[in-house]
């Protein structure tokens, strides 16, 4: 326990190094952060499916995950969209030639979008109109998401959620999360609409007060519940391969992958509504 204390104290430090140096200095201080999780997470996947893998599209696995944020800094997130494509692309012709099998093919897909595009959503984030309270939508609600739940499960749990996923969370532990979603939306009110120490949240938006609050309710709401889903698909994908983390980089707390499953969903999410943001009509 004291060593996942420790791990986890670490992790929250770092996000929290890297959130101010993107804040105060450069933004390029997170997305160096997020192209290192995304490059951990796509190895961790990798290594993950083992024989199932062809090891033929290892060098474009790690090129493509060392690589990723390069095409968004000039074309922005359709630029990793079509960055993706041609990495898919060369290992179709790679797969054609060394006569792997669609097995293989359809892994190495799946690795490209899950985590790798999905992950890449976090660049969209941290380079929005809204990045700060974007990012820390995404940090927050998904992180005391899992505390909450992690809480509440061991306090309360006796009802199964997804036992032949995974038997340990319950729906107890499930609302316990959602209440942890909440209380990291309000984190987020707090420091961005009454103290303002980050700048301006939704008010930007142009939307009454009245609706801003609703607004950080149900951006919560979301956010919470795609945690979890996004927890309980890499829960599936552990189980399917018959291992329990996805690698021990991080000791107890298992491999980068294990500590970001849940918050990928999430930060497709938040990103979708930067989008909508910038659609707005000023």
């Amino acid at each position: 326990m004291r060593n996942r204390v420790i791990v986890a104290a670490g992790i929250a430090a770092a996000l929290v190094g890297f959130y101010f140096l993107g804040y105060y200095v450069s933004k390029f201080f997170m997305d160096f952060l997020i192209t290192l999780i995304i490059f951990c997470s796509v190895n961790e996947m990798r290594m993950a499916l083992k024989d199932k893998m062809p090891r033929e599209f290892n060098p474009l696995l790690i090129i493509y995950s060392l690589t990723i944020g390069l095409p968004y800094l000039k074309l922005g997130f359709m630029g990793v969209v079509y960055y993706t494509l041609l990495i898919l692309s060369l290992g179709a012709t790679l797969a054609v030639f060394k006569n792997i099998h669609l097995d293989g093919l359809m892994n190495f897909a799946f690795i490209l979008i899950y985590p790798g595009l999905t992950l890449s959503s976090l660049f969209f984030v941290n380079n929005s109109q809204l990045a700060n309270l974007g990012l820390a939508f995404v940090f927050l609600v998904s992180s005391l998401t899992d505390v909450f739940a992690l809480v509440f499960g061991m306090l309360f749990g006796k009802h199964k959620l997804a036992p032949e996923i995974s038997p340990k969370k319950t729906i107890e532990g499930a609302a316990g999360g959602l209440f942890g979603g909440i209380v990291g939306a309000l984190l987020v009110f707090l420091v961005f609409e009454i103290f303002g120490w980050l700048g301006t949240g939704f008010f930007a938006w142009g939307l009454r007060k009245s609706y801003t609050y609703l607004s950080y309710a149900l951006i919560a709401i979301f956010g919470s519940c795609l945690t979890q889903i996004g927890d309980l698909v890499a829960s599936l994908i552990k189980r399917s391969l018959g291992i329990k983390d996805f690698s021990r980089l991080l000791g107890s707390h298992g491999g980068m992958l294990d500590r970001v499953d849940g918050m990928m969903l999430n930060a497709c999410f938040v990103s979708l509504l930067s989008l909508i943001h910038i659609s707005e009509p000023t």
